[in-house]
């Protein structure tokens, strides 16, 4: 008999916070890196190098006063005099520390940059994997449908040179896991309920699993 198919689809904190109170660049630059353990250690040497140019600037800081007061004629101790004896050092230590700061912030958002084309790509390929299966699924129903036709169950059936490529029982078969991807409509069950097994079965077909079905694997 024809068959008569209808066509179916089968359904570092608390360090993070105390940075970007303190700077907004570092924590910006912070903020935007991911969770790999490469972002976790930059962070850490973000911070540090951050509180020693804060350290240094408030060094840098009170020997400016300390400049301020004596070029007014002040009087200053021997302590403050031997420390802004150092003033250039200082600032030299200060400004290699900033420098240093911009380079690893560059650093950071560099490897931001390739954490997030990587991702892409990750993202894009597994995207491509599931159009192929996709593709595989829209293929097995278009061959699943023609052996509906009776015209060519009858070709396959008498191959070539009178050599068979299908029997009838290979026919029923298929005739049978057509059913089981496709089943017909029931009202009475929910429709995600149905179609759990049908995705069963179209997973194990994708994913090539050697199990039973229909009489056979």
């Amino acid at each position: 008999p024809l068959w008569i198919y209808k066509n179916k689809m089968p359904s570092a904190m608390n360090a993070n916070r105390t940075v970007q109170s303190a700077s907004p660049d570092v924590g910006s630059a912070l903020g935007s890196m991911g969770g790999c353990g490469q972002s976790e250690v930059l962070k850490q040497v973000l911070c540090v190098i951050d509180k020693k140019v804060r350290n240094m600037e408030k060094k840098k800081s009170k020997l400016d006063d300390y400049k301020v007061r004596k070029n007014k004629g002040e009087g200053l101790n021997q302590d403050q005099l031997e420390a802004l004896s150092k003033y250039q050092e200082v600032m030299n230590n200060l400004e290699f520390a900033r420098e240093l700061h911009k380079t690893f912030i560059t650093l950071g958002q560099d490897i931001q940059k390739v954490v997030k084309k990587s991702a892409r790509r990750e993202q894009l390929q597994r995207e491509e994997a599931e159009q192929r299966r996709l593709k595989t699924v829209l293929e097995l129903q278009f061959v699943l449908d023609r052996l509906g036709d009776e015209t060519v169950r009858q070709d396959l059936k008498q191959g070539v040179g009178g050599s068979p490529l299908l029997t009838d029982g290979d026919l029923a078969t298929f005739d049978e896991f057509y059913k089981l991807v496709g089943p017909e409509r029931d009202q009475n069950v929910r429709l995600p309920d149905q179609y759990e097994e049908a995705s069963v079965h179209l997973w194990d077909l994708l994913e090539g699993k050697d199990k039973a079905v229909v009489g056979t694997t």
